[in-house]
């Protein structure tokens, strides 16, 4: 019995079959080594880091029951105790704990729980040094620092205790306190403590270098043979690629080029096939030429009537020649009622011009690139539409009209002014937020600088907002927010702005009066009205609410300020109105400066 000898193609490819599996494996030795690294590399630093701790808490121990006895400031010694409990497990680490955590917290306020906010469990400093995998020999040698450290403990204690014995402290007391933490004793007992924790660092570095530095060379063999795998199988494509041309029967720059051809809906240049390659790729392609040539014109057809794009023809001077489905649902014509008509039938008499360019440039055979447009439905509304058209010629190459395919657009349309107005205007009462208020006072900056005119900002905060919330909820401050909102939308221009700027403050942009004006009567006359308007009654969820609010303002002049400026200044004059007894407006001066 014969055995059949497998082709260089079958060869070649379980050849490469072998070699990507290799190279599956070796990627994962490589991605295991890589981790291996990292956590060397991480256990060094993370042991390090440990036993620096241990070092820093000793140090600031020392520092703060020196702070304390100097000053009796009772936050030095909570900081003395909460180091202490933290290092034995009793305290959990606060948020972002480090070793320059208490210099940096040296100032804190009196509300310790905030300062000292902590995240986790509370695990005593040994133990996390024995997750991190330091060495039970190491351990040891920090636990002689410890030890050392906890006596000193006592002894800072006892320094704490000794100055606490009288009211007001007794100098002599507190002397010899000082004393205490600055004899000779003490000295030395820091130094033994630095001496077991400089030795034990020594310890680690040496142990976790040697660790991070075989990892390293692992890692290195394992992706210098991935590169020689990956190496092996470049050669194994280009020999399979050889076997696969005799198989196409032709190169695979060729087979691109014919089956590109045929993509294209070229189905009427013929396919040169050698004779020998009659049982090939390329020969299946050419039998497949002749049978797609048939189906072509069918085909393209029914491809027309299915799709949802408008896709249109017509003459050269506009009269539409073919209408399809398409082109009904998003206009609403039926090809009866469209065929034989100008196409200028759907577009809007202001939009009249787009046909005129069109058919100019179409009548120079160029084509009319993708453009955004309205068109008319039949029911009278305006479709957005995205259009493209192309000139169609006859077989002397003289255009005869046009294709069009128009789609509709409305949907993103509307989703892009969605996201528009998400960006530039607040949720709640449908005002300009901080980034269109920003936008619009610069505008009126530069404006007011160039025509030399005035505008004010003015910033208005409701009064007693905050109570409403509490006893009614913050749907209710919800609804008067919005009420504000529309009151204020009411007695300002279309020139003007209101923004709501957080919370229950606004900030409004005035437009200065069209005729020179001296002072600030102008702006004084819509405060009062603001005032007025703010202070009506509110039906609020069948109870009525009595508000008011304070107002600031700045009047540009054209003096040398920026926007973040007078929107700080038209802030501190607002506070000046709350100062004043709230329900009323003040005028930001320059000498408040």
């Amino acid at each position: 019995m014969l055995i059949k000898r497998p082709s260089k193609y079958q060869l070649y490819l379980f050849m490469m079959l072998c070699v990507v599996l290799s190279l599956g494996v070796s990627f994962f030795v490589v991605v295991y080594n890589q981790a291996k690294y990292r956590e060397a590399v991480e256990s060094r630093e993370l042991s390090l880091k440990l036993t620096e701790e241990l070092r820093q808490s000793s140090s600031d121990l020392a520092r703060l029951v020196r702070t304390y006895v100097i000053t009796g400031k009772q936050i030095y010694k909570d900081q003395f105790h909460a180091i202490v409990d933290i290092r034995e497990g009793r305290r959990a680490r606060p948020k972002n704990y480090s070793s320059a955590y208490w210099e940096h917290n040296a100032f804190a306020t009196s509300d310790w729980a905030e300062v000292t906010e902590s995240t986790g469990d509370a695990i005593p400093l040994f133990e996390l040094m024995r997750r991190a995998g330091v060495t039970q020999e190491e351990l040891e040698n920090l636990k002689k620092s410890k030890n050392t450290s906890d006596k000193l403990v006592i002894l800072e204690n006892q320094a704490m205790s000794l100055v606490e014995e009288d009211v007001p402290v007794d100098p002599n007391k507190k002397l010899k306190a000082l004393t205490m933490l600055a004899d000779d004793n003490f000295i030395y007992s820091k130094a033994k403590i630095m001496n077991n924790i400089i030795k034990t660092e020594q310890m680690i570095m040496a142990r976790t270098g040697a660790e991070v530095q075989r990892a390293n060379y692992r890692l290195q063999t394992a992706t210098i043979v991935l590169f020689l795998l990956v190496g092996v199988l470049i050669w194994l494509i280009t020999r399979l690629g050889r076997a696969l041309n005799d198989i196409i029967g032709c190169s695979i720059y060729e087979l691109e080029n014919t089956i590109t051809q045929l993509g294209n809906g070229d189905f009427l240049t013929p396919i040169a096939v050698e004779p020998k390659n009659s049982e090939s790729v390329l020969g299946w392609l050419y039998s497949s030429q002749r049978r797609l040539a048939e189906l072509n014109l069918s085909h393209f057809k029914a491809i027309i009537e299915s799709s949802d794009d408008a896709i249109i023809s017509k003459n050269i001077h506009g009269i539409v020649a073919s209408w399809n489905s398409g082109a009904e649902k998003i206009f609403g014509f039926s090809a009866d009622e469209m065929i034989g008509q100008p196409l200028i039938k759907i577009i809007h008499p202001k939009r009249n011009y787009e046909e005129t360019e069109i058919l100019k440039k179409l009548a120079q055979g160029e084509k009319v690139e993708h453009f955004e447009t309205q068109r008319l439905h039949k029911d009278g509304h305006l479709v957005d539409v995205s259009v493209t058209i192309s000139p169609i010629y006859d077989h002397k190459g003289t255009v005869i009209g046009a294709s069009k395919i128009a789609r509709d657009i409305s949907k993103s349309k509307a989703a892009e002014a969605q996201i528009q107005k998400l960006a530039f205007y607040d949720q709640l009462t449908g005002l300009a937020n901080r980034i269109l208020l920003q936008d619009r006072l610069k505008t009126m900056l530069l404006s007011s600088s160039r025509t030399n005119t005035k505008f004010a900002v003015m910033f208005l905060d409701l009064d007693n907002f905050k109570l409403l919330n509490d006893t009614k909820g913050h749907d209710a401050g919800d609804t008067l927010l919005k009420e504000v909102a529309n009151r204020l939308n009411a007695i300002v221009r279309e020139s003007d702005t209101v923004a709501r700027f957080g919370g229950d403050e606004f900030v409004i942009l005035f437009s200065g009066p069209s005729h020179p004006v001296e002072g600030s009567c102008w702006l004084t006359t819509i405060a009062n009205k603001i005032i007025e308007e703010i202070g009506k009654p509110y039906d609020i969820s069948g109870f009525t609410h009595h508000c008011s609010a304070s107002l600031g303002a700045v009047i540009f002049e054209n003096q040398q300020c920026s926007a973040s400026d007078l929107l700080k200044q038209a802030d501190y004059a607002m506070y000046q109105a709350k100062q004043s007894g709230k329900n009323c407006m003040r005028l930001y001066k320059l000498y408040q400066i």
